[in-house]
């Protein structure tokens, strides 16, 4: 029986980026995880400190005070008294037992000892039962439906709850994995003082400053670092704080900024038209290569402070903005942006680029793992490990490292620079057509829709996406075998990368809800074949080979992706191809927290039962079906040129 754990967020600094997608995707499919922390009823991450989770807690622009400061300076006042007294009992508001260590007196293994054995002592209490999560959890305390308003207590536990709670078969009390209990309080009103800052101020001092309304001290701030105050040490071991000036003149074109639009104040870009391009596309693209070279380096893995994610949903929220940026204080303004992004912003405003963007462009490292990224079936990990063996170029790759290479790694390096042109969309309606004709002429009948980026409107594409259906059920089952033998015939198809039949095998149902078990994704699931491509005829085709037999075909090999999908789902399969990352990320999400439907390219399915639901009944083309998919879940209609997010 799967655990009732209450609604989770997680805390993504210091997790390997591979455990972290591992343990999302548990936690997701249990249903208890949520991506804004205003759901959330505890906070899990990799800490072990209340300074460490005040710090994350920051970053995600939630100021607290600690809680329990007052309960504590009492235990230290005690512990004065009785040195050899390590450890108390003592009763919570609930009349539970509580262990309260003293850090002066134990070490940090004695806390983990402590910890440990009372995590086993509830173990055994509570063997056989699953049970829900203890009373001192306070419901809602982020804002969710029984809370809201500040001066909540916010509780951060240790990630080891969790794996225990799970290894114990029941959802174990919070006492002993307890980190940080803070109460939330007002965000500092004038934020001239931006970036990430390492020492916190002192959370009194906040509250204080927001109470009153006033701005932050920078004067202090640069005696701190000229002078010989006692913060001096610590001070020139953080990173530099990055100051955001306002001159008058900007201090006025902030007070008339124009209204932000109702669709930008929505968490979730499924709900807000993303162009293509956009008025702020300079500062985009600097954000951009960061973001792209944070993935390559694998920064997450080492707990990067500013997540790819976070770099994608800023992006996102900017791309949609209709309005030139002026001003840091505008950038705080929308969603997804927070201090650091609005730092970043001023830096670009003040030098016309970013500082990290321009050495990132004369970086040896990042320029070899995008040259190897660039093979087909070579993502992030296997670039860094080629990287890692000393390998710069696709010759040494060669040279070296061949006979470890998989087929279709193999074929990605033989037509590497074929992959890389680019094509017109031209070219991609002629390649689809073909598609779409030989499948006709298999089975009359046969609907096809180009998603990817021709779909979403881009004036030159990197492959061409196509997904086909057809009305009758039974003509879409087993089909892409047939299909795959007359493009080969023909000669269209000169290597298969990846295949899969998965739908049919299935009787072409849709991907069963698994709950916590773990299960493929709808995005593999449907029938599918990636191939590379190349037109079989060329203008001097005959002259060419009656001269020499041997030539070989001149023209360029193109990536192309072939989607089978049902007819009772064909609007959710394009749906699924024709959205920017985030996009679809966040249409999930949408999809879970207010329908509590599970979506993916191979249909919806209800959270609470795990049986399908038919959103798509009735006439109609293909895109009449993605229509309703839209109206099903509650989202207005977006045409594929607004769903253009990274």
């Amino acid at each position: 029986m799967a655990l009732d754990f209450p609604p989770l967020y997680l805390l993504k600094t210091r997790i390997r980026h591979d455990e972290l997608q591992k343990l999302e995707k548990e936690m997701e499919d249990g249903g208890f995880l949520v991506f804004d922390i205003k759901e959330a009823e505890l906070v899990l991450g990799n800490i072990g400190t209340k300074k460490r989770a005040q710090h994350d807690l920051r970053a995600l622009q939630i100021w607290t005070e600690d809680a329990r400061a007052g309960e504590q300076h009492e235990d230290d006042a005690r512990s004065k008294e009785s040195p050899r007294k390590r450890r108390k009992l003592s009763n919570d508001k609930n009349g539970r037992e509580v262990i309260n260590i003293d850090s002066s007196t134990e070490s940090d293994e004695g806390m983990f000892t402590a910890a440990r054995n009372s995590k086993k002592s509830s173990i055994s209490e509570n063997r056989g039962t699953i049970s829900k999560v203890p009373v001192s959890v306070a419901p809602g305390a982020f804002g969710g439906p029984n809370g809201g308003t500040f001066g909540n207590i916010i509780k951060v536990l240790k990630l080891s709850w969790y794996f225990d709670s799970v290894t114990a078969r029941i959802v174990l009390p919070i006492e002993n994995y307890l980190v940080y209990e803070g109460r939330i309080i007002l965000k500092p009103k004038d934020p001239e003082l931006l970036g990430y800052v390492k020492t916190p101020l002192n959370p009194s001092e906040i509250l204080s400053r927001a109470t009153a309304e006033a701005p932050i001290a920078v004067k202090s701030h640069h005696r701190n670092r000229s002078g010989h105050s006692q913060s001096q040490g610590s001070q020139s071991q953080t990173r530099p704080t990055y100051l955001l000036h306002e001159t008058t003149s900007e201090h006025d074109v902030v007070e008339k900024l124009p209204p932000i639009p109702e669709y930008m104040k929505s968490q979730y870009s499924c709900e807000r038209p993303t162009p293509l391009h956009c008025v702020n596309d300079d500062f985009i693209s600097q954000l951009r290569i960061i973001r792209d070279a944070h993935i390559l380096a694998g920064k997450e893995l080492v707990g990067h402070d500013f997540s790819n994610r976070a770099y994608s949903a800023a992006i996102s929220a900017i791309s949609c903005y209709p309005y030139k940026l002026t001003s840091a204080k505008e950038v705080l303004k929308l969603p997804g942006c927070g201090q650091k992004t609005a730092a970043l912003f001023q830096q670009w405003k003040d030098l016309g680029y970013l500082k990290e963007a321009e050495e990132l462009k004369n970086d040896e490292k990042n320029k070899v793992l995008s040259l190897f990224t660039g093979i087909f079936d070579v993502a992030g990990k296997t670039a860094r490990e080629f990287y890692d063996k000393g390998w710069k170029t696709l010759e040494d790759v060669v040279d070296y490292g061949w006979d470890s290479l998989h087929r279709t790694q193999r074929i990605g390096i033989k037509f590497y620079d074929d992959f890389q042109k680019r094509m017109s969309r031209q070219e991609v309606e002629k390649i689809a057509n073909i598609v779409l004709k030989i499948a006709n002429d298999i089975r009359p009948g046969y609907q096809m829709v180009i998603c990817g980026g021709y779909r979403k409107g881009k004036p030159d594409c990197g492959d061409v996406d196509v997904v086909l259906s057809h009305p009758d059920e039974e003509a879409t089952e087993g089909f892409l075998r047939p299909l795959l033998d007359v493009l080969e015939d023909k000669e269209y198809v000169t290597h298969t990368l990846k295949y899969s039949e998965r739908t049919s095998h299935r009787g072409q149902s849709p991907v069963a809800w698994k709950g916590g078990r773990k299960g493929g994704s709808g995005f593999d699931s449907l029938d599918h074949m990636f191939v590379s491509w190349q037109d079989p005829e060329w203008p001097t085709k005959k002259e060419d080979l009656e001269q020499d037999s041997e030539m070989e075909n001149p023209n360029v090999h193109r990536r192309v992706d072939i989607i089978i999908s049902p007819w009772k789902t064909a609007g959710c399969a394009i749906l699924g191809w024709s959205g920017g990352t985030t996009f679809e990320r966040d249409l999930r999400q949408w999809c879970r927290d207010k329908k509590n439907y599970k979506f993916d390219s191979s249909g919806v399915r209800s959270v609470l039962y795990g049986t399908w639901v038919d959103l798509e009944k009735g006439d109609g083309d293909m895109i009449t079906k993605e229509k309703r998919v839209f109206e099903g879940i509650g989202l207005e209609w977006r045409d594929p040129t607004e769903r253009c997010t990274d």
